[in-house]
């Protein structure tokens, strides 16, 4: 439940809030739109007089399933989410933090005025080139997330001091000594494992599902199947390579260019270097002596106890050889050693092997670079006057596609999307530009109205029109029976899944062999080696190895396969442990045993705190706003 909160534990820079908070709150404009009616005019959950914005609790939602998602390798429907209980877990998440804020209020703890305008200051997403705040760029990223200046101000003040309090209660070395050790003990002692894994094969297939069940199924978990709000949408984007023309480039444009440009395609001489120090200049001229009747540059380096690899420079750009030695290197033949050099270690001898001569890349294999780079170029330089263009034209009342006829660009038409960017067919569309901006705010914005453009990143612009809308709604069953037929039959083998394997789980402890269960299965009792908790195999995953510790020995146990329609029966079946003098933790180790120990404490801060403060939640509202916005 804290596991947000620890975030901000490690710093609470504007960077890492405004990243944050933009990003968590992405829905701020529609949820405050929704928060004006509603069940309980749609609080999610209140704390003395801190209440539960909608958008945080749906932010914290997604952020929570995301998690989840991640972990078992799968995206899970909402009836799966329940399941799991995301929502109630996203629900004490905000509760939390309405508890701190709760506190942070009674006892009038805040940031000051001056170090919350420094942090906004430095935050880079709202300076200009020259790391200047910028007024404009705080306005327009505000704007882009539907955030007022006064509720990100206080989003990043209250989080601020969210972290202040939790730095102060949870941070730290916190656990004791004898503590550690025990840890010690316990992450290093090491057991063998025997499994079988349960398929389909063994557990069974589901039956073709009756239309009763299938009726059932669907009115059980009719939200899931309803239909959101699809809009049909026309967008145009326009980017420097949608002007770009390379036809309108001329040799002799690009022929200045290079020329202009000619040094950029000059590849610097390098040599290969390689040198021996001497303790003086009386060894270093006495070996340049031997050299000259007849040893070897390797006889010397053997003599002075240098190994080639290391007297080997590699290849080297004058610049990059030392100053004393630059010049001299530089204008040495191959293979020829210098003459002793006042070097920056000491007395010097260099020698080159290998020369790899300056070139200069021809005009005729650069030229197709250059064409397309000042055809970017002036495509570019173009851009302002063809967005005017654009302007004019639909303050005229013209369309985006009748402009991008006129203008020879391309828009596009959507017939139906929604919030998310899936179709009605339930296909993702993921190649929108600056598609979530354009959703959130398309999701805004009334059939006919003229919306402002959005900025694709430095130079580029997205235009979109709302062209009609269809409501949401409850789709029929004869709609969706093949969604549920199959969400059916994922649900009925997970079932005869997990009921084959309890039932096993039953036998072995009831004394019956596992290898004896797998023969009569027709399948495999398969064994690992001596492991420890964090180990991971291929085909016997960490949450597995897991579940293993978590029993005693010759005591089986299930695990689910992430990922697959598979269960495993676990039966370990050695230990092997260490002593105390054996007893190995990593600093890694008990940072982690430290975080679990300050989030245990900051567990019971809030914990104390919701009984001394009022607590409502409200989790109708929750389950509403995550049907209407997932």
């Amino acid at each position: 439940m804290l596991s947000l909160l620890r975030t901000f534990i490690k710093g609470w820079t504007a960077k890492i809030l405004f990243l944050l908070l933009v990003g968590s709150f992405a829905l701020w404009g529609t949820a405050d739109q929704a928060g004006h009616g509603g069940a309980g005019g749609y609080t999610v959950a209140e704390v003395g007089k801190t209440k539960v914005s909608p958008s945080e609790f749906i932010a914290t939602y997604n952020q929570s399933l995301n998690t989840m998602q991640q972990r078992f390798g799968r995206r899970f429907n909402q009836t799966e989410a329940q399941a799991f209980g995301v929502p109630a877990q996203a629900l004490g998440t905000v509760v939390s933090f309405a508890t701190l804020d709760e506190f942070a209020r009674v006892n009038s703890m805040s940031l000051s005025e001056s170090m919350l305008a420094r942090m906004i200051a430095d935050n880079e997403a709202f300076q200009d080139s020259a790391g200047a705040f910028s007024q404009t760029r705080f306005v327009a990223a505000l704007r882009n997330a539907r955030m007022r200046e006064a509720d990100f101000i206080n989003l990043q003040n209250s989080t601020a001091v969210r972290s202040q309090i939790s730095q102060a209660v949870a941070t730290g070395n916190i656990v004791p000594e004898v503590f550690k050790n025990g840890m010690g003990q316990f992450l290093n002692e090491e057991r063998k494992f025997s499994y079988l894994r349960i398929t389909p094969k063994q557990a069974g297939t589901p039956a073709a599902p009756t239309d009763e069940q299938l009726k059932k199924q669907f009115e059980d978990n009719k939200a899931s199947y309803a239909a959101p709000e699809y809009r049909k949408l026309n967008i145009l984007a326009l980017e420097p390579k949608d002007l770009a023309d390379e036809s309108k480039i001329s040799d002799e444009d690009v022929a200045a260019d290079y020329e202009a440009r000619k040094q950029t395609y000059v590849t610097p001489e390098r040599r290969r270097v390689q040198q021996v120090v001497f303790k003086d200049s009386a060894a270093a001229e006495a070996a340049k002596k031997s050299m000259s009747e007849g040893a070897t540059f390797e006889t010397i380096l053997e003599e002075n106890g240098t190994k080639l690899s290391d007297a080997d420079l590699g290849f080297l750009l004058k610049a990059n050889v030392p100053e004393a030695l630059r010049d001299i290197v530089f204008g040495l033949e191959l293979n020829t050693v210098s003459d002793v050099i006042d070097g920056p270690f000491g007395a010097t001898l260099a020698r080159v092997t290998e020369i790899e001569e300056s070139k200069t890349t021809p005009l005729e294999d650069v030229k197709a670079e250059i064409r397309r780079e000042l055809a970017f170029r002036k495509a570019a330089e173009d851009l302002n006057g063809v967005q005017e263009q654009i302007e004019d034209m639909r303050a005229g009342g013209t369309s985006l596609t009748e402009i991008a006829s006129k203008l020879k660009l391309k828009s596009r038409t959507i017939d139906a999307i929604d919030a998310r960017g899936r179709t009605d067919k339930d296909e993702l569309i993921n190649d929108i530009p600056e598609s979530s901006s354009v959703l959130r705010q398309a999701f805004q914005t009334e059939v006919g109205a003229q919306a402002s453009p959005l900025d694709i990143g430095q130079t580029g612009l997205v235009w979109y029109e709302v062209l009609s809308i269809e409501p949401a709604r409850d789709r029929t069953f004869d709609e969706v029976k093949d969604r549920v037929t199959k969400d059916w039959t994922v649900a009925e083998q997970q079932r005869l899944l997990t009921a084959k394997a309890e039932e096993i789980q039953e036998k072995v402890n009831s004394g019956q062999k596992l290898g004896a269960l797998a023969l009569e299965m027709d399948t495999l009792e398969e064994t690992t080696g001596f492991t420890k908790r964090s180990a991971e195999f291929p085909e016997f995953k960490r949450t597995s190895v897991q579940a293993g510790f978590e029993v005693k020995l010759n005591t089986s146990t299930t695990a689910p396969v992430a990922g697959k329609e598979e269960y495993l029966v676990i039966v370990p079946t050695e230990s092997k442990g260490t002593s105390s003098a054996e007893v190995k933790i990593t600093d890694e180790q008990v940072q982690v045993a430290n975080g679990g120990a300050g989030d245990d404490m900051l567990n019971q801060l809030i914990n104390n705190l919701r009984n001394r403060f009022e607590v409502t939640q409200n989790p109708a509202v929750a389950s509403q706003l995550i049907q209407q916005y997932n």
